[in-house]
Formats: C-alpha cells, structure tokens, sequence
C-alpha cells in the first residue's frame, strides 16, 4: 500500500506518502497563500524522501474540506491531475472526521475547524452534518480542533482503514458548507 495524500484545506500544507508501517510527510506550517505556489514542489519532495515515484503510487487520498475554500479546489484539482495522468483510486477526506478521530486533537468524536468571520465548521458524534456554528458556541468548547498537520495522525489512521477496505471514490468532491467570501460579499450589497 502506497497512498499520497493532500492537505490543504486549512493554513498549513500537509503532503505524505502513507505506506502499511510507514508515513513519509512534508508539512509546511502556515501557508495558506502558499499553498498552490508550494504543492507540486512538496509533493515531489514527499515522493523522493519516500524513494517512490507516481508509478508505484497505489491510490490517492485527498482533504475535501470543510475548510478554506482556495485551498479546498487547489489540493482536489491537483490531486484530480495526477490521477488523470497516473488512473488511481481516490480516497475523500472529511476534515472534521479526521479530528474526531485524532487522540491529539482533543475529544474523540467531535471536532470543529476555524471558518473565520467569527465561525466554526463544526461536526458532532452522533451523525450530526457539517454545519456552522459561531465561535461563542458552547459545543465548540467540547471539540476536538486543529490545522491540517495537526490531526494528520487521524487523516493516517482513516486512510489506512478505507484503502484496506477496499472503500474508495469515484470522485473528488469539494465539501463546502458556506458559501464563499465573494458570494458572501455580493449578497451583502
């Protein structure tokens, strides 16, 4: 099993090849406006440190979001690229679920991620949806959170599983919950 996987849906940039015992990751903490200037070179940084190329890639695994949307489409078209290029498997990655399930962010089974503005992407145990809730929720002070190199252990752990099962996407699709700050701005005037 050999997985590349994106992440580039909150400020940090997060790119590793995850094999059955082994996890080779390139993060880059903080690069929001970066993150499509930095990508393909990380990715080739991921690869080489990880002495494998696309060829011997066996899917790829990709953050979908909740998260910033620029940095949602910019990691799901790359990815959407290499496996047009190199035909693999995808495996879809909701952020919020790889919080939950990551001991080093927090409560297992809830997580929020910051959508700015005052908000929070929240998700809850329980199959709650997605949704937004504001910074002053008292649900958000029980959630797991964290930027995309924090809750990597949890991306990791839920790669592993779903490739071993077997359980992959036909397609990458973005996972909004709002609308964009453009959308957001024209409806307000």
């Amino acid at each position: 099993m050999k997985v590349l996987f994106v992440d580039t849906t909150t400020s940090d940039l997060v790119v590793a090849v995850i094999e059955e015992k082994n996890v080779t990751a390139v993060i880059n903490k903080d690069t929001q406006r970066w993150h499509s200037q930095l990508l393909c070179e990380k990715v080739n940084e991921a690869l080489t440190k990880a002495n494998t190329d696309f060829a011997h890639l066996d899917a790829f695994a990709c953050a979908i979001g909740p998260g910033s949307f620029t940095g949602i489409r910019i990691g799901v078209a790359t990815v959407k690229g290499y496996a047009t290029a190199v035909p693999r498997p995808y495996i879809a990655l909701n952020s919020l679920e790889a919080i939950a399930c990551s001991p080093t962010c927090g409560q297992k089974g809830s997580a929020v991620i910051d959508a700015g503005n005052g908000y929070y992407f929240a998700d809850y145990v329980n199959g709650i949806a997605p949704v937004l809730i504001k910074y002053d929720d008292e649900r958000a002070s029980f959630a797991g959170r964290g930027t995309a190199s924090d809750y990597l252990d949890g991306a990791i752990n839920l790669i592993r599983t779903r490739y071993l099962e077997k359980s992959f996407d036909n397609d990458l699709k973005p996972l909004y919950i709002r609308r964009s700050q453009a959308e957001e701005n024209r409806n307000d005037q």
